[in-house]
């Protein structure tokens, strides 16, 4: 990882170093023998046979797999040092040659169409490696949102695939939203891929933390990514670093942008990017099976009809609920109400959890699927896996995974309704699968798909009770 990042860094500072300067410098159209300050120079070599031409330094153009063919108006392909410019039109193949050059150069495209996407400072050519490829994609798009929030249900981007995508700023001070969460475990960076040599756009990065419910501004990035030296662009680069007690949370950000001449909008490109390994020293995965749940529960008799533990008041009251210790289960309990009715007095009917069955106070997943809180459409994570467990004894944080402990353990002995009786594992399981997800937010910005975006609401000690009930 270590040598990954220092070829990353060297790469840019050698960048740095033979651009350095370039703004000021003059420039030479191709197939011209003057430059912009009048003077006279040599044309660049013409190519006279096929171990010259070997030589010449050209640039292809792919999207994908297949050659670049451009269509309407004129893509330019570009070398440029702190000398020279070389401008020369891409052919009907997607393919240009500047000829016989001497030196490093910085390569890039100029006029190409806005749906195409690609990092228009990473590729170079130097005398060692003349012929360049670059691959043009599209800009990813959000799976939800309209950017304009820094919460989800207040309009906040939420992205799940590397790759690029586009900002559209409006203003100096208005920013755009995304919430990302990585699917691996793994080093990550955001950079912006705004033109240095266009030198008319710095945008910014700012970084938040906290989670879903709670966000607050870190701090603010306008650099750490490509730029000329004195230059007005100065790309920004974030670096983000998930471990596996942190897949599964999300991160976010908001892009800005400055215009040197105070024209808006403005678009600002930026990439987020997989760069490779990372193992964090403070986090491992533990795999939790059950060891309670061993009655199935029975069917509901004639007329019995399955009552979340709410029974209709969207509040969760664990004061009418307690633990048998005679059954191992919980109960519905009321002394007055139930007396002695074979479980010992006033322990009323089972507590069962909805393992296979609806769940009216979080609507979007069955607890056997348990997909993300607010899962967006065609996006599906599994969040049985409960991430950033602290655990004390330890002093290390931990990822508890309950996929076999809920699909297999739990469902195995649910009845036909898809209910099983809640043991204390269970219910240890549930408030900690709550306060994981923040199904309760204390009314800060609920996501939606949340008990608490749709009216619910617990005490601290009674979260777990969001997905049980009892028959009556």
């Amino acid at each position: 990882m270590k040598s990954k990042l220092f070829a990353l860094i060297s790469c840019f500072a050698c960048a740095a170093t033979f651009l350095y300067g370039c703004g000021l410098g003059n420039y030479l159209e191709n197939g011209s023998d003057k430059k912009t300050d009048g003077s006279q120079t040599a044309k660049p070599p013409e190519q006279e046979g096929p171990s010259e031409r070997d030589e010449n330094y050209k640039l292809s153009v792919y999207v994908g797999t297949e050659r670049f063919r451009p269509d309407d108006g004129v893509v330019t392909a570009v070398w440029r040092n702190s000398s020279n410019v070389f401008r020369v039109p891409l052919d009907g193949n997607g393919t240009a040659s500047a000829g016989k050059l001497d030196g490093d150069f910085a390569v890039y495209l100029e006029g190409l169409p806005e749906e195409y996407a690609y990092d228009s400072n990473g590729s170079f050519a130097s005398s060692d490696d003349r012929n360049v490829s670059i691959t043009l994609t599209d800009f990813n798009s959000a799976v939800s949102g309209t950017g304009e929030g820094l919460y989800v249900n207040t309009g906040c981007y939420l992205v799940r695939a590397e790759g690029f995508y586009r900002a559209r700023i409006k203003s100096e001070w208005e920013r755009v939203y995304y919430e990302y969460t990585p699917m691996k475990e793994g080093f990550y960076s955001v950079e912006s891929t705004v033109p240095v040599y266009d030198d008319e756009i710095n945008p910014v990065i700012d970084v938040y933390n906290g989670n879903i419910g709670y966000k607050i501004l870190n701090r603010t990035i306008d650099g750490g990514g490509s730029a000329l030296a004195g230059g007005y662009t100065k790309n920004f680069r974030y670096e983000v670093k998930i471990d596996k007690s942190e897949v599964g949370s999300s991160f976010t950000f908001a892009v800005g942008a400055q215009s040197k001449d105070k024209n808006y909008p403005v678009n600002v490109d930026f990439r987020i990017l997989y760069e490779g390994e990372y193992v964090g020293n403070n986090s491992d995965v533990r795999l939790i099976r059950a060891a309670e749940n061993k009655v199935k529960a029975a069917e509901p008799k004639k007329n019995e009809k399955f009552t979340f533990a709410d029974e209709d008041t969207k509040i969760f009251d664990m004061r009418k609920f307690k633990y048998n210790p005679d059954t191992n289960w919980y109960h519905r309990y009321d002394e007055e109400l139930y007396g002695d009715i074979g479980y010992g007095k006033g322990y009323g009917p089972v507590l069962c959890c909805a393992i296979n069955k609806a769940i009216p106070s979080y609507p979007l997943t069955k607890l056997l699927d348990a997909h993300e809180v607010g899962k967006a459409e065609g996006y599906k994570f599994n969040y049985l896996k409960l991430y950033n467990i602290w655990l004390e004894d330890e002093r290390k944080f931990a990822v508890y995974d309950y996929t076999g402990f809920i699909r297999e353990d739990y469902y195995r002995v649910c009845n036909s309704e898809g209910v099983c009786y809640v043991t204390p594992e269970l219910k240890r399981f549930l408030q900690v699968f709550a306060q994981n997800h923040s199904l309760y937010t204390d009314g800060v910005s609920a996501p939606a798909g949340t008990p608490e975006a749709g009216g619910y609401s617990a005490n601290q000690d009674a979260l777990w009770l969001f997905a049980c009930g009892y028959y009556r």
